[in-house]
């Protein structure tokens, strides 16, 4: 896919961390061109969303800033969280590149941010997570961003799920892949653990199909589907949502959304029936 701006005059601090395993020796170049799309689809999205400004942004995962110093360099006058497990990497991020250093958990839920965000980028976070945490993790963001806020995420689609069915190495060799491939194809969805994470991490590899990440969104009635982006972050689909409360009615559920988030039709079968006319 050809670059969608020319950022070819921004001044990016191209520090990397000792301990970033993000970068492939043989290719390093592949590691900062990852973090420029990802730029490049947050600029994508202020278009969509009629965004001029992002003023508070949170990168969860940050790792060591492979998207965050794009950030950085872009919106030098953002406040952004840089928020992970990893402490060294939120520790390189608040360090190199001015951003508020978040450690993360395990259960997203234990978050305790004291206010909202403007952009929340999620790249590669859904992508390793089961059913339960995979949900969870989307009413976690739908609850941290503003009114008016944009929420971009990448999933494993159709893409990844083809690369391992005609037997592509290096995408993910230390799974069941059959048994995620016969989980996928019957159900959309599949998660298998990797082979060295514990049961308490329960860090793994997640495939979602289109279909099936529209189906959870289209519940979430003060949500957008602004984009989804096939194959369009290195071999990750990328989904923009833009929050606006009241836009639609939750007829098909609330998707997990928390009574806060829930709009009064939710919580009134009355209501639900004087809108369907019973």
């Amino acid at each position: 896919m050809k670059p969608l701006y020319d950022f070819s005059s921004l001044h990016v601090n191209r520090a990397i961390a000792a301990r970033d395993g993000m970068v492939a020796p043989e290719a390093p170049e592949q590691y900062f061109d990852l973090g420029k799309r990802a730029l490049e689809l947050i600029k994508f999205s202020a278009e969509l969303c009629d965004k001029p400004h992002y003023p508070d942004i949170l990168d969860l995962p940050c790792g060591h800033g492979r998207v965050l110093r794009w950030l950085r360099a872009y919106y030098d006058y953002a406040n952004i969280t840089a928020c992970d497990l990893d402490r060294d990497g939120v520790d390189f991020c608040a360090t190199q590149f001015r951003a508020t250093p978040f450690y993360s958990d395990v259960d997203l839920r234990r978050l305790p941010f004291e206010s909202k965000f403007d952009l929340i980028w999620v790249g590669s976070l859904l992508t390793h997570l089961r059913e339960d945490r995979w949900l969870t993790a989307l009413d976690c963001l739908i609850n941290w961003v503003r009114e008016c806020g944009v929420i971009i995420f990448t999933t494993q689609g159709r893409t990844a799920s083809s690369l391992l069915a005609r037997g592509q190495k290096n995408v993910a060799e230390n799974i069941d892949k059959s048994a995620l491939l016969a989980d996928y194809a019957r159900h959309g969805f599949a998660y298998q653990r990797y082979f060295e994470s514990t049961p308490e991490a329960d860090y793994g590899f997640a495939l979602s199909s289109p279909e099936w990440v529209l189906r959870q969104l289209q519940r979430y009635p003060n949500t957008f589907i602004r984009a989804y982006l096939e194959d369009c972050w290195g071999i990750q689909d990328v989904v923009i949502l833009y929050k606006k409360a009241g836009q639609f009615e939750p007829l098909l559920g609330n998707g997990g959304v928390t009574a806060t988030a829930q709009s009064p039709a939710a919580k009134s079968p009355g209501l639900l029936k004087k809108i369907l006319g019973r």
